[in-house]
C-alpha cells in the first residue's frame, strides 16, 4: 500500500489487507464520481442551458475562458450566480473545451469507468496528447477544489483555496518547503505520482493508476485515525463531509 520514509529510511507500513483496499478503492472512486463528478457535470449544463436562454448561447462553459465566464457572473448575477461557484474547478486546463467534454465523461457511469491515470480521453477525434490535463490531474484538483468550498474562509488565503494552499503541495515545490502537519504531495506530472506527507516524513505510494487514490485514501486513513476524523475545524464523519465511510467508518 504505502512506505513510510523518515530520516532517509524506507520501512514497510501500513498493514491494510488487499481486499480492504480494493474495497476502498472502489468507495472512493464511487464518491468522486457522485459527489464531485455528478454533481459538476450536472451543474455546468445548468449554466450553459441558462445562458441560452438569456441569449449567451456563444459563452457556454466549456466554449470560452475563465476570464470571460467571470465577468459573465458579475454582469448577470442575478441569472449566473452558480458561476461562481463552478468557476474554480475549471481552473485546471485552459482548454476548456476538452475539460468540459471530460469532466462530462468522467461524471458518466458511477465510478469514474473512463479513468486514465497517465494520460485523459480523446480530443477533436485525435489521441490525448501532454498539452492536455492527465485525469489524475483533473481529479485531483476538483477535490482541491471541493475540500476547499467546504474549509472556512482563511483570511491568510483570499481566493478562498485554503485546502489547495495548506493541504496540497506540487512540484516543483518541495515536500520540506513549509512544514505541515499533513499534506497530499504530488511529486511528478507526467506521470502523475502523489504522496502523503505527515510532519517531517514523506510516505510513499505505489506507483500506476491507483496512486492518486491510495493517497487520497492514506490521508483519509491518517485523518480517521490521528486526526479524529477532522480535517482542520471540518468533521469528515456523518455529521460533517460524511467521508469515511470510503474506509469501513
Amino acid at each position: 500500500f504505502y512506505k513510510r520514509q523518515s530520516s532517509g529510511i524506507n520501512a514497510e507500513y501500513g498493514g491494510v489487507s488487499a481486499p480492504y483496499l480494493d474495497s476502498w478503492t472502489q468507495n472512493i472512486r464511487t464518491w468522486l464520481a457522485r459527489t464531485i463528478f455528478q454533481h459538476l457535470d450536472k451543474e455546468i449544463q445548468m449554466i450553459n442551458k441558462t445562458l441560452e436562454q438569456i441569449g449567451s448561447a456563444e459563452c457556454k462553459i466549456g466554449c470560452v475562458s475563465t476570464a470571460v465566464l467571470s465577468k459573465i457572473s458579475i454582469n448577470k448575477h442575478e441569472h449566473m450566480a452558480n458561476i461562481a461557484k463552478v468557476l474554480p474547478y475549471l481552473e485546471v486546463s485552459v482548454n476548456q473545451e476538452y475539460l468540459v467534454h471530460r469532466i462530462g465523461e468522467l461524471a458518466a457511469g458511477s465510478c469514474l469507468g473512463c479513468f486514465r491515470w497517465e494520460s485523459g480521453g480523446q480530443y477533436k477525434n485525435a489521441p490525448w496528447n501532454k498539452e492536455l490535463p492527465t485525469d489524475s490531474q483533473i481529479v485531483a484538483h476538483c477535490i482541491n477544489t471541493y475540500l476547499d468550498s467546504h474549509l472556512p474562509r482563511n483570511p491568510m488565503y483570499p481566493e478562498g483555496r485554503t485546502f489547495t494552499t495548506q493541504y496540497f503541495v506540487q512540484t516543483p515545490n518541495k515536500a520540506d518547503s513549509k512544514k505541515r502537519e499533513y499534506a497530499l504531495f504530488q511529486s511528478s506530472i507526467h506521470p502523475p505520482h502523489f504522496k502523503v506527507l505527515v510532519e517531517d516524513e514523506v510516505w510513499e505510494v505505489s506507483k500506476g493508476r491507483n496512486n492518486l487514490f491510495h493517497s487520497l485514501l492514506l490521508l483519509l486513513f491518517h485523518l480517521r485515525n490521528e486526526e479524529h476524523g477532522m480535517l482542520g475545524p471540518v468533521n469528515l464523519g456523518p455529521t460533517g463531509l460524511n467521508m469515511l465511510w470510503i474506509i469501513g467508518s
